[in-house]
């Protein structure tokens, strides 16, 4: 059993810090500067505005301006695509508060907000409470419903509006990202897998070579997912038949092994895809799973799998469960849970033991596994 030294523990300690500090620098990112200037144009007397990223893929900015706390929205070019603020169904034009309660009745209202939109000019968004998702009507200041309104212009005029972006366009790419935003992102990528292959697999395990495939699965794929802006299913896929082929054309590996070679994938995926705040999380998710998942100390009295070629000089012993387990136990000074008899050559039993480490000796785990087939 291998238990982590004072030296493992502080070299923990202090990969962790800087990981948090590198996550503090990331958090601390600003909006791009094009934005920030359009945004200071259009709003001089903002206050306290806080930047975000939202599930679009835009730059959100929450601020406040004469008292009033508003939302707008940007793309990564600076181009102003909305802004809204939340309202009181009272603040609704007349003849929105008639065609909501004509159309809608007593339904409930969970909120109301005045939309300002580039490209539909102001409306206002009421949303009603539904099962699950909740239902958005948007009206114009005459009471006729944006929806309404757009078709039939549509129908006249062909399409008025310009179409919807797809995702591609609203993820960000690399080239698109600044220098310094790249090195972060290749920084805290780097640390976190330095931390999950060598602090906490390495350590624990001493396998050069997983960790190697560990780190190499990670680092040679990150740019691949870092280049593709939109991951389709196929590609996911293409990853799923790569793992195969390794684990076909190589030594078998044992779960823990399978375990750690998904999660080096997944932080490749989490570090190069998802948004920063997610991207943090969900990485201390991944190392903390590890750490813990697998610790030696957690996990001490876990029953483990081993195969043994165990010799015999009484073949009538040979199949005797009984006897075997007895055996096992009294001389590696082990808990035997179940054993399976594989093979019987001359004087050696090959048995699969499913074991535990008896608390009354602390090195049987070792001597057992020293004769491991």
């Amino acid at each position: 059993m291998n238990i982590l030294s004072p030296t493992p523990i502080r070299l923990i300690q202090g990969s962790i810090l800087v990981l948090f500090t590198l996550i503090a620098a990331g958090s601390l990112r600003a909006a791009p500067k094009v934005v920030e200037s359009i945004f200071s144009g259009q709003y001089p007397d903002a206050k306290d505005v806080e930047w975000e990223v939202d599930s679009n893929g835009f730059w959100e900015a929450s601020f406040e301006e004469d008292g009033i706390k508003y939302r707008a929205d940007f793309r990564e070019n600076g181009e102003w695509i909305e802004t809204e603020t939340t309202i009181e169904f009272n603040e609704l034009p007349d003849a929105v508060q008639k065609a909501v309660r004509s159309e809608y009745g007593d339904d409930e209202i969970s909120e109301v907000e005045k939309v300002s939109s580039a490209l539909r000019g102001i409306f206002y968004d009421v949303e009603f409470k539904r099962p699950g998702k909740n239902q958005d009507v948007e009206f114009l200041a005459n009471g006729e419903r944006v929806k309404d309104v757009v078709t039939t212009l549509e129908n006249a005029a062909g399409t008025l509006f310009e179409p919807i972006p797809d995702l591609e366009t609203q993820i960000r790419k690399p080239h698109e990202i600044g220098r310094f935003e790249l090195l972060i992102e290749f920084g805290i990528n780097l640390l976190v897998i330095f931390i999950y292959a060598y602090v906490i697999y390495y350590r624990r395990h001493h396998d050069h070579k997983m960790m190697f495939l560990l780190m190499g699965f990670n680092l040679f794929l990150f740019p691949i997912f870092l280049l593709n802006s939109v991951l389709t299913a196929g590609f996911g896929f293409t990853i799923f038949a790569l793992l195969a082929l390794v684990r076909l054309r190589s030594d078998t590996f044992d779960k823990a092994e399978v375990a750690y070679l998904l999660g080096a994938v997944a932080l490749t995926f989490i570090n190069s895809v998802l948004p920063a705040r997610v991207e943090y999380f969900a990485s201390v998710m991944v190392l903390l799973t590890a750490y813990f998942g697998d610790h030696p100390r957690i996990w001490r009295d876990a029953y483990q799998n081993v195969q043994i070629r165990l010799p015999l000089d009484d073949m009538s012993q040979m199949l005797d469960a009984e006897f075997l387990a007895a055996k096992i136990e009294k001389e590696f000074g082990v808990e035997v849970n179940d054993l399976e008899i594989i093979r019987i050559q001359k004087k050696t039993v090959r048995l699969q033991v499913m074991y535990r480490n008896s608390h009354e000796s602390g090195s049987a785990h070792s001597d057992l596994k020293s004769v491991e087939v």
